[in-house]
């Protein structure tokens, strides 16, 4: 009996510790599971300016939690935030680095919720641009709820970092985005729920401890549980266009317009015909590279472009990027993509001269080629334009391009759609290369890939333009709207580039009879016989406007100093008081000028350069500014 209660008590005990510590296991799990899916957040506060959230399982202890069911995977990140690089790395693996990231301000990466995949990486400079904080939140909107989404901050992203932006970074979940400083680093990973719900997996910041320096570089880790299926699934009816777009939107983040699941923006390209039902013939080559949000915003431009033929279009990358060759084949576009060659703006160059050569090469009956970039929006009637304008540069020898951009066609200072000017500068965005000009000059000698040298900066020269003009519209049927690119910043698009104007109407006849160089003579003189002078003499820079007459659709001229055909001193410093392109002359036809001030025709002559100063009375003096001037606001 002893024995009895002996083996009972032992037994008993066995039972006891079992349950004991089958119920430790279970509670230590889950404990383990709700910091991983609820992430409970551990706030430390240090005595310096650095405040962190801590991920809640580091690489160290990942070995000790890691299921062996395959049904089951963690996504294992790190995310680094400093003055000189960014980076995050997943599972091991880094994917920014110095080589690849060299931006300012702030990146943005995504990852899927189900594999773990790169599904999109923008960066906005926040820094420079006012504009990038409503780009980020429209970005951040778009997105898919339950995606995986990684900030980090390289240099500053807190200068130009708007109220909506930081208030929409803290609805996303961030504890510390409104005590970001200039120059301070900052780490953000934040994950959704099914009920677009938050969940903050980690996040670290510190403000710099000096005035004017940077702040210590902070990095986070962190260990999610990635989901066994999509938090959300479109169901788009099932259309070969919507096949496109399903393959396009699994794999790719950031497009929300195209990707979202009630009502997404269409993607097939069937523009309308000309009013007689025709569509141009006239082969159109997209440059591109790896901005692929441009370039899928600049070929949804083109379902509107009245006689576009989608055959005719073909999109040149420059590097085997996937992103931008995704976007090209989404809409059903013909896509080429070019080893980059050289580095720059030499590797630009020599991508443009490839892609002309094959475009030629491929329409070997076409004389005309279009040239368009990642970057442009393109009027409705850009076709329309330029049809009309080819038989000029045909039959006209002194015509060396047609462009469908007017570096000076602000909103303030442009109002005609019929209107053309000659011009002696090659405007390029949006222009047509006759396959002569090509063939016969500029193939044989285009900039080497070791010569380091613009190539719309080339083809200005004097040497290939030999006196030759361009003819551009008064309205542009272009706008530059990209502020990320090698020569062009979001302060110079804010700048030179964002307040242009694009025609609307889709029917504007032109009188291209004109722009023959013989009439186009004819009509300056009968202009300048017909204009009324004005005096700006004594005029003071804020005050040029204030000359024009409180009339519309007046003609006038006055004549400023420009002692020789190179001497632009005054017409820039005057560009910089009309708010107009004065980073070097451009728009000018035989040392003159045209554009509309207050709704009403202006000429300025340099004299006595122009031949057109035999227009100027003997007695009155030009307008001189030989100091440099400080550009007005807008409302000055």
């Amino acid at each position: 009996m002893v024995l009895k209660r002996s083996s009972r008590s032992v037994f008993g005990r066995v039972i006891v510790w079992t349950l004991f510590g089958s119920a430790g296991i279970i509670i230590v799990f889950n404990m383990v599971f709700v910091l991983q899916t609820a992430t409970e957040l551990a706030i430390l506060k240090n005595a310096g300016p650095d405040k962190t959230t801590f991920p809640l399982l580091f690489k160290e202890k990942r070995a000790q939690y890691e299921p062996t069911s395959e049904e089951t995977k963690f996504l294992e990140l790190e995310v680094y935030s400093s003055k000189e690089n960014v980076t995050l790395t997943i599972n091991g693996k880094r994917r920014w680095d110095t080589s690849e990231m060299l931006i300012r301000g702030l990146n943005v990466v995504v990852l899927n919720e189900v594999t773990g995949a790169v599904m999109s990486s923008r960066w906005y400079d926040t820094y420079e641009s006012a504009a990038d904080s409503g780009l980020l939140v429209k970005y951040l909107k778009g997105l898919r709820q339950g995606r995986i989404v990684c900030f980090a901050v390289k240099d500053d992203a807190a200068a130009r970092l708007s109220e909506e932006a930081v208030s929409y970074l803290s609805s996303y979940g961030s504890s510390f985005v409104k005590q970001l400083q200039f120059r301070s680093t900052w780490a953000f990973i934040v994950s959704g729920t099914r009920n677009n719900q938050r969940i903050v997996h980690a996040e670290s910041f510190q403000n710099p401890a000096t005035h004017g320096k940077w702040a210590n570089p902070v990095t986070i880790r962190t260990l999610i549980k990635l989901l066994p299926e999509s938090v959300v699934e479109c169901s788009w009816e099932d259309t070969i266009a919507n096949r496109r777009r399903r393959e396009f939107c699994d794999k790719y983040e950031g497009y929300g317009d195209v990707c979202r699941c009630e009502d997404p923006v269409s993607i097939e390209l069937n523009p309308p015909p000309f009013l007689d039902g025709s569509r141009f013939q006239l082969p159109m080559a997209v440059m591109a590279s790896n901005r692929p949000s441009y370039l899928l915003r600049m070929l949804l431009g083109l379902q509107k472009v009245e006689g576009l033929d989608p055959s005719m279009i073909t999109v040149f990358i420059d590097g085997f990027w996937p992103e931008p060759a995704s976007v090209t084949r989404l809409l059903g576009v013909k896509l080429e993509q070019h080893a980059g060659v050289s580095r720059l703006n030499a590797r630009i160059g020599q991508h443009y001269k490839k892609s002309i050569i094959d475009s030629f090469d491929q329409h070997p009956d076409a004389n005309f080629l279009l040239l368009l970039e990642e970057d442009l929006d393109v009027s409705v009637d850009i076709l329309s334009y330029f049809k009309q304008l080819l038989p000029v540069y045909e039959n006209d020898e002194s015509v060396y391009c047609i462009s469908a951009w007017n570096d000076q066609g602000y909103d303030h200072v442009c109002r005609d759609p019929a209107m053309m000017y000659r011009v002696d500068t090659m405007p390029g965005l949006g222009w047509v290369l006759s396959r002569k000009l090509f063939k016969n000059e500029l193939e044989a000698k285009w900039p080497k890939p070791d010569e380091f040298i613009d190539w719309d900066m080339w083809m200005r020269a004097s040497f290939n333009r030999k006196g030759r003009e361009c003819i551009i519209p008064d309205i542009s049927r272009t706008y530059h709207f990209g502020g990320k690119g090698l020569n062009v910043g979001g302060v110079m698009q804010a700048l030179y580039f964002e307040k242009h104007t694009l025609n609307t109407d889709p029917h504007v006849k032109l009188d291209v009879e004109k722009m023959y160089k013989d009439n186009y003579e004819k009509e300056i003189e009968n202009l300048l016989s017909k204009a009324a002078i004005l005096d700006v003499s004594q005029i003071s820079c804020l005050k040029i406007k204030d000359l024009i007459p409180d009339t519309q659709d007046g003609l006038f001229v006055f004549y400023i100093r420009m002692d020789g055909i190179a001497d632009f001193i005054t017409w820039k410093h005057l560009a910089t008081c009309l708010r107009m392109w004065d980073l070097d002359a451009r728009g000018f036809h035989n040392g003159m000028w045209r554009f509309w001030l207050e709704k009403n025709h202006v000429i300025i002559v340099g004299c006595p350069a122009s031949n057109y100063c035999t227009h100027k009375p003997e007695n009155l003096e030009p307008l001189y500014i030989p100091e440099t001037v400080k550009r007005p606001m807008d409302d000055e």
